[in-house]
């Protein structure tokens, strides 16, 4: 046993401290306080959202920007359940996640206490672990297991419950602390399979890269590179709602199915269109490199290999010549082109291309850009498809409503570097959580918003009309609020554009602002392009 006796509050923020994390999102209740209370002789920053789900958005786009585990922390019962869709999206997203939530005391455990619901069933659904601590000399071991599991395999989040007796009570801690096996090398039978991937990637005339998000981050993100390099192309990441109809690849995805060899670098489900032939790789091969817990593919492929990212894609670069077999035509598919323009705003109403051209024009390399919401922010995926800046995207679940929260978690990230963060969302999206405006003034988090107002539920709406007609869009529009004026009343400027030519004033405002900024702009109500087209 250790001598240094603490609460278990202080041994949360001493595990935390050990893990690199030194920034909570949280909303508090009354069964985390003491985590509240030692937090800041920790060294540790709360940063106190408006709604659990928003602080789980900002923990995974804070994760998603500083490259560290983000932390989510909730009271019990309905707190907890409120931050789940963020901590689903964080799963989609598969970002590194310490889901952290009080809990009935263990004491009453079973008895029907104040708030208590079986969390550890409920976030098992959603989450790569979940248990709870019945014990605060449990929680330094507890914490760097899960910590490890976060960021193991495919990256995810792992969730914690913690009764509110044990944070309140004091004890070393415990000795015992069992390492998670770890499975980063690959077997022997492994190292074959990739030789053979690797054989016929070379000898591909059309190869094709789809990778999962995981893959295009960090150091996988740099053997992934080096592999699409060494073939004359770039890789497709598979991160959005509409998977390989993503319209950042519209220029490309009708190609795919041309491809004679495709390295699939994701789960095989619906963002791949299950792997069906007429979506790629119609009669070529598919080498098919997954993880624990993928779904089973519908189609089988041409090589399966089940392991851990890192190394595989670094077995694969080792193997792959810089004399690849590639049709120079096929090459020449990337880089990604720029996006097409808008051409003339109708008068009071801006073409949602417009909002992206402004964004181009004035966007440093290194800002950061969320996007959120259904039609206008496809427009808007298109229009800067060809940025290399970091685009946050809302993940394949399709949730929307997270672009405020992952804009305050984006710019804590962010803070002291000079990167600007830009997020981008529809007016129905933007209702969820419009309070976090008051956060954003309360931290100083000079984020700039721009909502695309067309007063509706723009993706339904279309959809209503295209199945059942013009006369039938029932319960689907809104009213042309003044988004600006409510970020005005939680501390924020907002600006309030109807035409294309104040757009760009407007936004470089904005940018130069220390203070929050709403751009509530009047659009056109269009379908996405992708059903336009």
């Amino acid at each position: 046993m250790s001598d240094t006796t603490r609460t278990g509050g202080e041994h949360v923020c001493a595990a935390l401290q050990a893990a690199g994390c030194d920034v909570i999102f949280s909303v508090s209740g009354n069964q985390i306080l003491p985590i509240f209370d030692a937090a800041p002789d920790a060294g540790i920053r709360i940063i106190h959202m408006r709604h659990e789900s928003a602080a789980a958005y900002a923990a995974a786009a804070y994760a998603e920007i500083s490259g560290r585990i983000g932390v989510a922390l909730t009271s019990a019962g309905p707190g907890f359940l409120a931050g789940l869709q963020g901590v689903a999206a964080a799963a989609t997203m598969e970002l590194p996640l310490l889901y952290l939530s009080g809990d009935a005391a263990v004491s009453q455990r079973g008895r029907g206490a104040f708030q208590e619901i079986d969390q550890i069933a409920i976030a098992q659904v959603v989450c790569k672990s979940s248990c709870s601590v019945d014990r605060p000399g449990e929680i330094p071991g507890v914490f760097r297991q899960a910590a490890r599991r976060s960021m193991t395999g495919v990256p995810g989040p792992v969730h914690i419950s913690l009764p509110g007796d044990v944070l309140a009570a004091s004890a070393p801690a415990d000795d015992d602390d069992a390492e998670l096996e770890s499975s980063s090398k690959l077997t022997s039978e492994q190292e074959s399979v990739v030789a053979t991937m690797a054989a016929r990637l070379g000898a591909a005339k059309k190869p094709l890269i789809l990778a999962r998000p995981s893959a295009t981050r960090g150091e996988a993100a740099v053997q992934l590179q080096a592999v699409a390099r060494s073939l004359g192309i770039q890789p497709v990441a598979i991160e959005a709602p509409r998977g390989l109809a993503d319209l950042k690849y519209a220029s490309i995805s009708a190609r795919f199915p041309e491809s004679d060899c495709v390295l699939v670098l994701a789960a095989p489900d619906f963002a791949l269109g299950f792997l069906a032939r007429d979506r790629i790789a119609e009669d070529g091969a598919i080498l098919l490199v997954d993880a624990e817990g993928d779904p089973p593919s519908n189609r089988t492929p041409d090589l399966h290999l089940r392991a851990d990212m890192m190394p595989a894609l670094e077995a694969l670069r080792k193997r792959l010549g810089t004399d690849s077999a590639t049709d120079p035509d096929w090459s020449a598919l990337w880089p990604l082109p720029e996006p097409p323009r808008s051409g003339k705003s109708e008068t009071g109403k801006v073409h949602p291309l417009a909002v992206s051209e402004a964004v181009r024009e004035l966007i440093g390399p290194d800002d950061i850009v969320v996007l959120d919401g259904g039609e206008f922010c496809q427009w808007v995926r298109l229009g800067l498809r060809d940025l290399a800046n970091p685009v946050l995207w809302n993940g394949k679940i399709g949730a929307i409503g997270g672009g405020v929260p992952m804009a305050v978690g984006a710019a804590v990230a962010a803070a002291g570097t000079g990167r600007r963060v830009i997020s981008i969302m529809g007016d129905g999206a933007a209702g969820y959580h419009l309070s976090e405006f008051e956060t954003m003034d309360r931290y100083s988090l000079p984020v700039t918003a721009i909502i695309g107002n067309d007063a509706r539920w723009a993706a339904e709406w279309h959809l209503q009309i295209a199945r059942y007609g013009e006369d039938r869009t029932f319960e689907t529009e809104l009213t042309p609020a003044r988004y600006d004026q409510v970020a005005a009343g939680f501390e924020a400027f907002g600006d309030y554009i109807t035409e294309a030519g104040d757009l760009p004033g407007a936004l470089q405002e904005a940018l130069d602002r220390t203070k929050a900024s709403c751009i509530n702009v009047a659009i056109a109500a269009l379908p996405s392009p992708a059903a336009m087209s």
